[in-house]
């Protein structure tokens, strides 16, 4: 009976077996925290390969059969789980309505647990969706090339029409719809230059005048309808950094029809999808005169601006529409209509910026070897979209890389 009584009030094997009954969940909730990391990693890689497959699916949306896509869906999506062992492809769907023109892929996986199996888990459940779609956005472009005599030099002229001809192939491949992708081209110097067929437009104004002869035979001549050769100077400050939206019918808000300083200068090609005709614009450049930024700024937005000058363009609030102008010069701003320093010019230009970025116009800016860094920077809609080269050759990868950013079809959620 002592030996009983002594057996009952020992307690020295409590703390063994209390923690012999709490080693389980312990090693099941350390266990947890492992297991849940690995889900997190599968979910990463699920998210990207489904994110791939809807990306790629919508791409080949209009060449391939809905059978086609799906079984190429689901090759991206294993071939992107490839490298995690723990994301091994479940159940998937790939839902294609060409009424939406939309793509809805939907994949599943479960993490197999570890440690977490003694409190009861087997599998972390793990899943992604995404949803893309081809066509249903549309874009208009402005290409605001800088055609100075300074392009001459280094091949820049040369390299600049490679590259843009490439832009013109990329974005006429992704366009899947007539007028799905429009572009303009707005050669500048000092001036820009339209062609005459525009001589009777009620927003030009015939005033401006020059000086010939010298001596006794000295006289000034005053432009003329007949005598016009396309080229338009800076409007009236403040009008000279906006777009079309200030034409009133009052003098200072037109456009002065000017005697041309650059007899050669390419005209401007409205916004148009006649790729033949942007090709031909874009073989025709030439470089000559001098530099004035703002023009070609101004200019560039005018074409993306519905109503005069140039009216091809849809209003900016026009659903699934965004605007784009890629603003190259390879120098300083140097002359323009009023004889302004470099310094106010700058100020002129990076008023334009403004102004066309008020307008819901991203812009694109690139420096070709030389120019003001700063100012061309601070016109891109962020840092991401300023670019500078220190050989023309590089042109053409970044014009590339642009239309792709431009036209590339993108997740919608």
């Amino acid at each position: 009976m002592s030996l009983l009584s002594r057996f009952g009030k020992d307690a020295s094997g409590n703390v063994g077996i209390m923690f012999g009954f709490l080693a389980l969940p312990m090693i099941g909730i350390a266990g947890a925290s492992i297991d849940y990391a690995r889900a997190t990693s599968a979910r990463s890689t699920l998210n990207a390969a489904v994110d791939s497959a809807a990306l790629m699916v919508a791409r080949d949306a209009t060449r391939l059969t809905d059978a086609q896509l799906r079984i190429r869906a689901e090759a991206l999506i294993r071939a992107n789980l490839a490298g995690n062992s723990d994301a091994k492809l479940g159940t998937y769907t790939v839902a294609i309505d060409r009424t939406a023109r939309t793509v809805n892929v939907t994949a599943t996986t479960a993490v197999e647990t570890s440690l977490t199996k003694v409190i009861g888990v087997d599998t972390i459940p793990v899943s992604s969706t995404a949803q893309s779609a081809w066509g249903t956005n549309t874009v208009e472009l402005a290409l605001v090339l800088d055609n100075t005599g300074s392009m001459a030099s280094s091949s820049k002229l040369t390299e600049l029409k490679k590259a843009s001809l490439d832009l013109l192939k990329i974005l006429k491949e992704a366009s899947t719809a007539t007028d799905q992708i429009r572009v303009s081209v707005v050669p500048f110097a000092t001036q820009v230059r339209l062609p005459t067929s525009y001589k009777d437009s009620p927003w030009l104004r015939y005033d401006m005048t020059k000086t010939t002869g010298s001596g006794s035979s000295k006289k000034t001549v005053s432009i003329t309808k007949a005598t016009w050769e396309g080229c338009v100077s800076d409007r009236d400050k403040p009008y000279d950094v906006s777009d079309a939206g200030a034409v009133t019918g009052q003098n200072a808000t037109l456009f002065p029809a000017d005697f041309c300083a650059q007899s050669t200068l390419t005209p401007i090609r409205p916004l148009t999808s006649d790729w033949t005709a942007l090709t031909s614009t874009i073989n025709a450049m030439t470089p000559v005169g001098n530099t004035n930024v703002t023009i070609g700024a101004a200019w560039g937005a005018a074409s993306l601006s519905p109503g005069a000058p140039l009216p091809e363009a849809a209003p900016a609030t026009t659903p699934r529409l965004t605007k784009y102008m890629i603003l190259l010069t390879d120098g300083d701003n140097t002359q323009n209509r009023f004889g302004d320093g470099q310094s106010t010019m700058d100020q002129r230009t990076e008023a334009a910026c403004t102004s066309a970025k008020a307008d819901r116009i991203k812009i694109y800016s690139i420096r070709v070897i030389d120019g003001n860094r700063n100012l061309l920077r601070g016109c891109a809609s962020d840092t991401g979209m300023y670019y500078e080269v220190s050989n023309a050759s590089q042109l053409t990868p970044i014009f590339q890389q642009i239309a792709r950013e431009i036209s590339q079809i993108r997740l919608t959620m």
